[in-house]
């Protein structure tokens, strides 16, 4: 498929259509991707979960209030080391004072998500 084809797809596919095309071609479909209205949350955290991806498609994930809700979401978010101390914190606010007292122990994630939870919580 040639790149406008491919972001065609990406904008306007359905769920098969987008998992191959992500498998496929990667980051190239990535920010069409995020722009189809009908991406689920599931493949919006395999992406947020690349360390690859670059920062202005984290910040637009980040951003997205909608998708913050979601606690996939959120985990893989702050399982990405290329999150910056304002996205941590971002992500860390919208998370339920539950799952953030669990975050300091569970060495899954970064040193700064473990510290910034610890801040948040007054450890």
């Amino acid at each position: 498929l040639s790149v406008p084809e491919q972001t065609r797809l990406a904008r306007k596919g359905d769920q098969m259509e987008r998992v191959a095309l992500e498998r496929t071609y990667g980051k190239t479909v990535w920010e069409a991707l995020l722009a189809n209205p009908r991406i689920t949350h599931p493949e919006i955290a395999r992406i947020a979960r690349k360390g690859t991806l670059p920062r202005p498609l984290l910040e637009r994930i980040v951003d997205t209030t909608g998708w913050l809700s979601s606690a996939q979401i959120r985990r893989a978010l702050l399982s990405n080391r290329k999150l910056t101390r304002d996205m941590v914190s971002k992500v860390l606010r919208a998370t339920p004072r539950n799952e953030l007292k669990l975050m300091p122990k569970q060495r899954a994630y970064p040193p700064l998500v473990r510290e910034l939870a610890e801040k948040l919580l007054g450890i």
